[in-house]
């Protein structure tokens, strides 16, 4: 006996796609880097570190290697609270009980900027250990406008493609 279409129920979505997958996996995977690196930088940087860059990427600020922690500890904040907030708002029942092509996008673009966050935190540490070497002088003067870019073009491209599938319902 087949099924009518009215006897469905509407189940939530299971599991991720393999695009979220990846970026899940690659965001814990650079978490895990940037442990690594913030070990390794502590063990062979001198007491005395950068800790602040101006807006042009060169120190400006210095202070005690313990600040590496306190670096790691905001990534691990922000990368944890992130997570979180894809499990326990963006995924809630309530939330994936109707399929919504805008919330899975949502989900991934979050997810994306998890992982850029994280790519951003391991460049500093990397660029850290180079300016201790006397490598280079500075986070490069591209940086800071490389940060907006990334962290806010996401964002916008969620915001324009969500707008046009409201205009084209019309």
């Amino acid at each position: 006996m087949a099924k009518s279409s009215t006897s469905k129920k509407i189940s939530p979505k299971s599991g991720f796609s393999k695009v979220d997958k990846m970026l899940d996996t690659a965001g814990w995977f650079g978490l895990a880097t940037l442990v690594i690196i913030t070990v390794f930088t502590y063990f062979r940087v001198p007491d005395t570190i950068p800790v602040h860059f101006n807006i042009v990427g060169r120190p400006n600020g210095f202070g005690n290697k313990l600040f590496l922690f306190a670096v790691l500890g905001i990534a691990c904040f922000i990368f944890f609270s992130i997570t979180l907030t894809i499990k326990y708002v963006f995924a809630s029942p309530k939330a994936t009980a109707i399929p919504n092509k805008n919330l899975d996008f949502a989900i991934r673009i979050v997810r994306f900027l998890k992982l850029m966050v994280m790519i951003g935190f391991i460049y500093i540490m990397v660029i850290t250990n180079l300016i201790v070497d006397h490598v280079t002088d500075g986070l490069g003067s591209f940086f800071l406008p490389a940060v907006v870019i990334t962290l806010l073009f996401p964002v916008a491209y969620f915001f324009k493609k969500t707008m046009r599938e409201k205009l084209m319902k019309r």
